[in-house]
């Protein structure tokens, strides 16, 4: 064969298959656009169009998420993503659809795979009194059902975002992975990431063995068994966020029970300066002494006790 087509607006991938990834946690992501040439097969470079462009399949479910595609005669498509049925899905989606090129009698297919992301590092799902939400589109004031006293309402939430360079050289900043269904049957429903010292809570058999306790919290890092949760390891750019109430509360972050941010000297101390700044002028005493928010919704594990209590639980 004498050329191939290409995809040239800069979508990954290549020579016969595509791929893009869009993050719906930007509410300006409405729409998917590209362009395909002939290229050359020694320079990848464009050669010009292709006599005719074909649309010669999709994936199963690529009606149920888009809307309007458009294949024209210059190899430009488009589409628009149907932002309600991906969120109603509550998962992320890929669609595909097949491409075929045809010049000079010959005929090349590629295939264009476009992932629709609604749960990324930044766009936890927490649950609010009116469904689950991204956690950065959150704002004081939203309610949010807590496991033990009812919906409160948020009082702050800030965030501080690490660059890949920072992470390359603080790697104990690195998020914990939990896989979905590490922590029971739909606990998380998907994977989550959290900072390591985040706190997760437990209510199964090691809380009773191990603590005697009904329900404890304890640190990601803590629950780390190098499987189902796990130290991330690539230096890319993440964004965590701090949601507080006017006390301590475990809430609902992707089907898992977690904590709500605990203001103390040691948790105070990675938060950026602007938002620590935010979070004292609305909390003032903690300015003078960081125990006056208040103690802990559970027993807290530490670090190293929950690390003894997972590897003894795999033994």
């Amino acid at each position: 064969m004498g050329y191939n087509i290409g995809e040239v607006t800069g979508y990954g991938g290549g020579p016969s298959d595509w791929s893009l990834t869009v993050d719906l946690t930007d509410p300006s992501a409405t729409t998917v656009s590209g362009d395909f040439d002939v290229v050359s097969l020694l320079t990848g470079g464009s050669t010009g169009e292709a006599d005719d462009y074909s649309i010669i399949g999709t994936s199963a479910n690529f009606d149920s998420y888009t809307d309007n595609f458009v294949l024209n005669a210059d190899g430009t498509f488009s589409f628009d993503i149907d932002r309600a049925a991906v969120f109603a899905s509550d998962a992320n989606q890929t669609v595909s659809f097949t491409i075929l090129g045809t010049s000079g009698g010959q005929s090349d297919d590629d295939q264009v795979s476009v992932t629709l992301l609604i749960c990324v590092a930044r766009g936890t799902a927490i649950r609010t009194a009116n469904g689950r939400r991204p956690v950065e589109t959150l704002q004081p004031g939203d309610w949010i059902p807590t496991l033990d006293n009812g919906s409160q309402p948020i009082r702050w939430i800030g965030s501080r975002l690490l660059e890949a360079e920072e992470l390359r050289r603080n790697p104990q900043w690195h998020p914990i992975r939990i896989k979905a269904g590490a922590l029971g049957r739909g606990r998380p429903r998907r994977d989550l990431r959290v900072s390591p010292q985040h706190r997760v809570l437990l209510s199964d058999w090691r809380a009773q063995l191990f603590f005697g306790e009904d329900e404890i919290l304890v640190p990601a890092k803590g629950l780390v068994d190098g499987q189902k949760i796990r130290w991330e390891q690539e230096d890319s750019e993440i964004e965590y966020f701090h949601i507080l109430f006017d006390t301590h509360q475990v809430i609902y972050t992707e089907g898992s029970l977690t904590e709500s941010f605990h203001p103390t000297g040691f948790s105070l101390r990675g938060v950026a300066p602007d938002a620590r700044a935010e979070l004292l002028a609305l909390f003032p005493e903690l300015d003078e002494d960081d125990g006056t928010y208040g103690p802990a919704a559970k027993y807290v594990a530490k670090v190293q006790e929950g690390l003894f209590m997972t590897q003894t639980a795999a033994v």
